[in-house]
């Protein structure tokens, strides 16, 4: 089927599963869209689904992604712990914020295309979705370190940031950049070991190195991985 909104030309496939149970598009590349749908739903009724969305669909077209941002869009995929995952678009007008889940090896985003109509809606979502994981999934390796090494950090914490990946403050703060959550988690690892040997030695010495090498003897394997931002 062939529709068009503004002139543009877009091909719609009809993608029917009884493992569907709510009605998704998914812009396959900025003239190809895929509706996904419960069988219940028929091929006729594709185009008032079509229409319905068009505002969503006009925005995002126009609104592909910098470099360095993620991709929500084009035939993308979003990376968790050194994987990238196809992403699946489901509309639910009782989400006030963006959604995403990570649900049998996809990301689900759920959205309410009445309220979400910005880029930076969708990489609000995305966000939240690393910090509440790097809460899960780092601690842990802070309590296997902290053991390791008996360098222990006066507080941890998550945020965002743009150029690094993590820092340790003069008291000792270590502060981790949860987007790290895009990498293996060897790669992880490293981070977390670089930041507690700052609490013994706070510039990047021969010995701060040393210490790092003591623990991690492979710790440069593990730097060339960050270097290759999945984003």
């Amino acid at each position: 089927m062939k529709l068009f909104l503004e002139t543009q030309e877009f091909d719609i496939t009809h993608h029917v599963s009884k493992k569907i149970k709510r009605i998704s598009l998914v812009l396959e590349s900025k003239s190809k869209i895929t509706i996904k749908t419960p069988p219940k739903i028929k091929a006729h009724e594709l185009r008032e689904i079509f229409y319905k969305h068009k505002d969503w669909i006009l925005n995002s077209i126009h609104k592909v992604p910098t470099k360095n941002k993620f991709d929500f869009i084009v035939g993308s995929k979003l990376p968790f712990l050194g994987i990238k995952y196809p992403i699946d678009f489901i509309h639910d007008e009782k989400y006030k914020n963006v959604k995403v889940k990570l649900e049998e090896d996809q990301f689900i985003i759920y959205y309410n295309s009445q309220i979400h109509k910005e880029y930076d809606d969708f990489h609000d979502g995305l966000k939240s979705f690393y910090k509440l994981n790097a809460i899960k999934i780092i601690d842990p390796l802070f309590d296997t370190w902290t053991h390791k090494t008996s360098l222990i950090p006066n507080q941890i914490g998550y945020r965002f940031a743009k150029r690094r990946w993590g820092s340790c403050s003069g008291i000792n703060n270590i502060s981790i950049n949860y987007m790290l959550l895009q990498f293996p988690i060897d790669a992880v690892e490293y981070v977390v070991l670089h930041e507690l040997c700052h609490i013994d030695e706070k510039n990047h010495s021969k010995r701060f190195w040393n210490l790092v090498s003591k623990y991690m003897p492979d710790y440069k394997e593990k730097e060339q991985i960050l270097k290759r931002k999945m984003f």
